[in-house]
């Protein structure tokens, strides 16, 4: 009778135990707020990833519509220090995140919404992509197509200029022998 006593002592807490692993599993429970971040993928045109590209991130102004700033819970500061950015470097992936923005004494201001952030993108060999867009709160994915630096050629034969004209087009002496 005392071994079921103690498994009648025992049984509630297997079974609170029991309730708590297939919350932790099965995502039940309050959800964790969303990260504030800005995020993308940088790809050429053929669609493959774009490693080690360059991201700035700079704030640019409040977003002006007062219904919106009144409904969104994230209201951003209605001023940020001159010279604040955020800055990232591209994944072998392509992939990007910037989760804060920083004055230039190195102040982490978080990533304030209701924000006007202008985006650039920049590989060298490749077109800077740059544009704005407005944040307010969460996760922002901001894909980006960088196109290569080309310059158009046009084959018009074998056509060479062989008028000297009326131009000198340099100095210097003609020594024979040397």
């Amino acid at each position: 009778m005392s071994s079921m006593a103690s498994l009648r002592g025992i049984l509630p807490l297997l079974l609170a135990a029991t309730f708590v692993a297939a919350c932790a599993t099965t995502g039940g429970g309050k959800r964790a707020a969303e990260a504030d971040m800005l995020s993308g993928l940088v790809l050429d045109p053929e669609g493959r990833a774009i490693p080690f590209a360059k991201i700035s991130v700079l704030p640019q102004a409040p977003y002006e519509d007062p219904d919106a700033r009144r409904k969104t819970k994230n209201q951003g500061p209605t001023e940020l220090p001159d010279g604040s950015r955020g800055l990232a470097v591209t994944t072998e992936g392509g992939r990007w995140v910037v989760d804060h923005v920083t004055g230039d004494d190195g102040t982490d201001l978080g990533m304030p919404g209701g924000w006007y952030y202008e985006v650039t993108v920049y590989k060298p060999g490749f077109h800077i992509w740059k544009d704005s867009v407005v944040y307010d709160r969460g996760t922002l994915q901001v894909d980006v197509t960088l196109y290569p630096d080309t310059i158009d050629i046009q084959d018009v034969g074998n056509v060479v200029d062989t008028t000297v004209g009326d131009t000198n087009t340099g100095t210097g002496v003609l020594r024979q022998g040397e």
